[in-house]
């Protein structure tokens, strides 16, 4: 664990990598748009890819070092760039073998012009960045960081800030795309003569453009100014911020019953464990501290089985969290206890969940042991079927895991989970990604 000091040096830097990552990212649409002035058309997709390959080696590169940054909009920019590049080599193609020669007779083709880049670039991002943004917790490269750091829930400041950020990143993205898109079609439609690229052309397909990612790249800089600010004043310069501790949460259970409290007021409340206390840090927790501390925070020395469930750490936090599961002989074991709240059965806690009533913590730890369990019932280590039944789904009882052989702190079911024989394409997705290791996974 590092020091203070190297944490908050590196929740900085994690600060600089947002923007820089837009810089770079949209940076890379910004000159393939300007490209588009002084490189001809038919060589113009070549750079294109150049900077996606450019950005796919720098997303390799953080993700093997230990800085933990976000790349979540690289990521949606390469798409972009891919697909563009791909609709400019089909046009390129259409023009050179399939277009009517009468067509530039007739002034309704030019061949020094065959696409306006910005006429691509701008539909493909609106289209690539909503996809990016609506299915961003569902994508596998988002899914590899949570299997391997957690949930934003379960991370430090920086997590939840890239968590955030990201998102407004890419709503910004969206905006700025179908402006872009809207404006340049329209002129395109009333306005717009193929003969050459008059001032007016350059203007509107070229300037704006390029305008809008210089104005979009001040704005960011003063809004991560802004987080970096309050993260030095409030965050850094708090005294009580300077401890690590270790979180020890227990998980209560009976049968198929859940032991949980309710707290907040009106439309605020979650619920959660009672059970959970705070000690100074420790790397490593035995069985027996495990015990010792739940009889602390809970006064039941009784027959109690406790099993370990993962353990969350990285360089960013705060604390490390370790998660426990509680095994009660009897639901009157906690009546004299010094945990308040109520016992839920499984189908109140499958409602609680759907409606959002969990906090996200206990959200985050119902997720991963029912995803492992699911997963090992389904799937062997290869991500293949263990039945021959497609899109099979065991019965999953709470009860069920206490007696559970697998290792919840291990990352790889839930990565079978996400990607597995059931899944479309999954051998050609395997393969892609040995291709491409360190980029997609």
């Amino acid at each position: 664990m590092p020091t203070n000091k190297q944490r908050n040096r590196q929740t900085l830097r994690g600060i600089d990598s947002l923007w820089i990552n837009w810089a770079l990212s949209a940076g890379a649409l910004a000159l393939t748009v300007l490209l588009g002035v002084f490189v001809t058309k038919l060589w113009l997709p070549a750079f294109v890819l150049g900077f996606a390959f450019l950005l796919m080696r720098r997303i390799a590169v953080m993700r093997e070092t230990d800085s933990q940054i976000c790349n979540i909009v690289p990521f949606i920019t390469v798409r972009i760039l891919f697909v563009a590049a791909a609709i400019m080599v089909g046009i390129n193609l259409y023009y050179m073998d399939f277009m009517d020669p009468q067509e530039y007779q007739l002034g309704h083709a030019n061949k020094n012009i065959p696409y306006i880049t910005i006429l691509i670039l701008a539909p493909v991002m609106t289209v690539i960045s909503i996809w990016g943004y609506l299915r961003r917790r569902h994508l596998s490269f988002c899914h590899r960081c949570t299997v391997e750091y957690g949930t934003p829930q379960e991370r430090g400041f920086l997590d939840r800030v890239f968590d955030v950020e990201t998102r407004y990143q890419l709503r910004v993205l969206i905006f700025i795309s179908v402006i872009i898109s809207i404006y340049t079609w329209i002129y395109y439609l009333t306005t717009y003569n193929n003969v050459n690229m008059n001032p007016s052309d350059l203007y509107y397909y070229i300037a704006v453009p390029v305008a809008l990612y210089i104005l979009s790249l001040a704005y960011l800089a003063m809004r991560y100014f802004r987080i970096y600010v309050f993260y030095r004043e409030n965050v850094v310069g708090d005294a009580s911020s300077s401890e690590l501790t270790t979180v020890l949460r227990y998980i209560l259970i009976c049968d198929d019953y859940v032991f949980l409290k309710k707290s907040g007021d009106g439309d605020t409340t979650k619920t959660d464990t009672p059970a959970m206390t705070h000690i100074p840090y420790r790397e490593r927790i035995t069985s027996y501290d495990a015990l010792i501390n739940f009889s602390l925070v809970s006064g039941i020395n009784g027959n109690v089985e406790i099993k370990f469930l993962y353990e969350n750490s990285n360089n960013h936090t705060d604390s490390n969290i370790f998660h426990y599961l509680c095994v009660i002989p009897s639901r009157s074991e906690v009546a004299n206890s010094r945990l308040s709240g109520e016992w839920f059965s499984q189908h109140q806690l499958e409602r609680m969940h759907a409606q959002g009533e969990l906090s996200g913590l206990l959200m985050s730890e119902i997720h991963r042991v029912y995803t492992v369990m699911m997963a090992k019932k389904t799937y062997d280590e290869g991500g293949y079927r263990l039945y021959d039944i497609k899109h099979y789904k065991p019965t999953f009882r709470l009860r069920e895991i206490e007696m559970f052989d697998g290792d919840f702190n291990d990352p790889m079911w839930l990565l079978i989970a996400k990607d597995n024989e059931d899944r479309p394409f999954f051998k050609l997705r395997k393969f892609w990604r040995k291709l491409v290791r360190g980029y997609e996974q």
